[in-house]
């Protein structure tokens, strides 16, 4: 691997946006070089910019360490923002190699499957780009409508509104996880073998690394366990073996029961929404103030709106691993199996995270102000 001379973690986000869009511009194709992908590149110049793209990948998830290990949540919510929208990207680009060496090999796609991975491809590069404009700092994007403050003129009403608040928050982002996570559950549970299930939930990055220099040489063997690294990162390094383990149980126990709706009730359970809803009347007996419910009304408003915004990132991740899940290899069918356990270990996590550590940690500032 290179060493990538960038000083911060912008600065190699520029240069790797830059990569993936010029993935997108037309050249002359060399006479005898029939072999392209989706992005309309000779499979020369689109290896030779692959492995560009993978050295900038190792690079830009170094710098995204220091991110990740901060103190301020709203930066840890941000480089996962950047981490999923370049996972995305990533695994949609290693189709497309793999999609070569296919036909390389006799095995050719058909125009239909070639225009439906470059039209993803082409989404991934361009959300990627869109990530740029969001400061890490930021975190994730919120809705205008959820910006304007709360005018409630009582005690009573403002604690009215936080209940709603609260009420509206939870269940959507109660229902987003059993949407997204619902659809994932289904596919490993009646989609996979249980042994291959057991054992690609149980890769890690290095054995990843391992399987596919087996199999794929050069650029494509050393994207993919960049994307694994990226969607692992998206909970925190200290939980990811427990959460995986748990995800994994709730398969099981789905399997068992031949009930996929299962993963739904397991789900509510997990999150404790009732004891949430429940201390909500605790801020009215409390010492709070009108001006602090009200802020913190708007403040669980737009958590709702963020965890929208985080599961619709996944939820093109998702597809982008699905897709991979096409490729003729059982080698990379045990892949896509580990990305998509991490994948639903994060959305699972994220959500509790959201309920536990955000909306929880607001309601019981107010309960104890003075």
């Amino acid at each position: 691997m290179k060493t990538i001379p960038y000083p911060t973690y912008e600065d190699a986000a520029r240069e790797y946006v830059g990569k993936f869009n010029a993935l997108m511009q037309p050249m002359q194709e060399p006479a005898g070089n029939a072999a392209r992908g989706v992005v309309d590149l000779p499979a020369e110049v689109l290896f030779e910019r692959a492995e560009e793209i993978a050295d900038l990948s190792a690079g830009l998830f170094q710098l995204a360490q220091q991110h990740l290990a901060s103190g301020d949540p709203d930066v840890r919510e941000g480089i996962r923002y950047h981490l999923t929208v370049q996972a995305a990207a990533e695994l949609l680009f290693v189709i497309d190699l793999l999609q070569i060496s296919e036909e390389n090999n006799a095995v050719l796609s058909t125009a239909a499957t070639k225009a439906t991975h470059g039209a993803a491809l082409r989404e991934a590069i361009s959300a990627v780009e869109k990530s740029l404009f969001v400061p890490v700092g930021q975190g994730l994007p919120t809705d205008a409508s959820y910006r304007a403050a709360s005018e409630s003129a009582t005690i009573s009403e403002a604690a009215l509104g936080l209940k709603l608040a609260v009420d509206s928050t939870a269940t959507n982002i109660v229902h987003k996880v059993q949407e997204l996570g619902g659809d994932m559950a289904f596919e490993l549970v009646t989609g996979t073998q249980w042994t291959d299930l057991t054992r690609g939930a149980s890769l890690g990055v290095e054995e990843i690394r391992t399987i596919l220099e087996s199999v794929h040489k050069g650029a494509a063997g050393r994207l993919v366990p960049a994307v694994y690294e990226k969607v692992a990162a998206l909970l925190n390094t200290e939980m990811a073996a427990e959460a995986r383990l748990k995800i994994l149980g709730w398969l099981d126990k789905m399997k068992e029961a031949d009930r996929i709706d299962l993963f739904n009730a397991l789900v509510y359970k997990f999150y404790g929404v009732e004891a949430l809803k429940k201390s909500v009347s605790a801020v009215e007996r409390s010492a709070a103030q009108l001006d602090s419910i009200n802020r913190c009304s708007d403040l669980i408003r737009a958590f709702s709106d963020k965890f929208t915004f985080l599961v619709d990132r996944m939820r093109k991740l998702e597809d982008a691993i699905r897709l991979g899940s096409q490729v003729e290899s059982p080698q990379f069918r045990l892949v896509t199996i580990a990305l998509q356990v991490a994948l639903l270990s994060a959305l699972v996590y994220a959500g509790k995270d959201y309920v536990h550590q955000d909306l929880a940690g607001i309601l019981n500032r107010l309960k104890i102000e003075d």
